[in-house]
């Protein structure tokens, strides 16, 4: 009987081993799997950041098309905007001119087919209501032109013409000559296209002087702007326009106050824009 029993005994044991050998390589399987598994994500991932490097070197391609664009807008810039203001005086108010208005900053700025002068007064007064600009030259032919208020004000500014800039504004309340403007008394950059430099002439009896030196007389206008009081002057880069003819023509688009006479604009323009 015992021998029976331990033959029994060892077939049972050998399927025990069998049982287990199989087990065993069923899990080494499932190990196996997951390995696959996380080495296909692996792979994944590196194919997606191959996709992403694919994808910027796209960029520069896009940046060389948008710079060829911006060349091409540059192109299109270089010609200015068409001048639509004349080279005519610009003239308004009372004569003579004078006025209470305190100057307080003036700038300059560079704008699309112009260049801008800003001349503000003080918040609490207003625009001045009185003021006569208008283009003077160099009858020598040099590049310094004088500006004045043929009265007691003068300077020179730099350029092959100049806007002389009277302005009914007044510091002659201020006793013993005090100065009270403390902005910028001459102004330049290099970002403009026609204005060569601004320079503040002083202030004396009711009148302001500023003389704007610019490189080419073309078409200029004024306005005015309040909150604060502004005036302000625009002067166009380029002016390929008849400028006789339109000088001539400015009093159908400007009015001119009853003080100015009517043979003024013929006499002036005739001056100084007769080729």
């Amino acid at each position: 009987m015992r021998p029976l029993f331990n033959r029994n005994l060892t077939i049972l044991s050998v399927i025990f081993l069998i049982v287990m050998t199989l087990s065993g390589c069923g899990s080494n399987d499932k190990a196996q799997d997951e390995g696959i598994s996380a080495s296909s994500s692996e792979t994944v991932q590196q194919e997606e950041s191959v996709t992403q490097d694919e994808a910027s070197e796209v960029i520069p391609e896009s940046e060389s098309v948008t710079e060829e664009s911006s060349d091409e807008s540059i192109e299109e810039e270089a010609s200015e905007p068409a001048c639509t203001w004349n080279v005519a005086p610009k003239i308004a108010g009372n004569f003579p001119l004078s006025g209470g208005d305190i100057l307080a900053d003036a700038r300059i700025g560079a704008q699309e087919g112009y260049d801008r002068l800003v001349l503000e007064f003080i918040a609490s007064g207003s625009v001045p209501e009185s003021y006569e600009i208008k283009y003077v030259f160099n009858n020598s032919g040099g590049e310094i032109i004088t500006v004045s208020d043929n009265l007691h004000l003068e300077s020179q500014v730099q350029g092959n013409a100049a806007l002389q800039i009277i302005l009914a504004g007044s510091h002659e309340d201020v006793v013993n000559n005090t100065v009270i403007y403390e902005g910028p008394d001459t102004l330049s950059s290099s970002l403009m296209g026609n204005i060569t430099e601004a320079k503040f002439g002083g202030s004396h009896a009711g009148l302001i002087l500023w003389g704007i030196g610019v490189e080419e007389a073309n078409g200029f206008r004024v306005f005015e702007l309040t909150n604060p009081p502004r005036v302000v002057i625009d002067v166009c880069i380029a002016d390929e326009s008849d400028k006789l003819a339109e000088c001539l023509n400015a009093d159908a688009t400007w009015e001119y106050p009853e003080w100015v006479s009517s043979d003024f604009l013929t006499n002036y323009c005739e001056s100084n824009f007769l080729s």
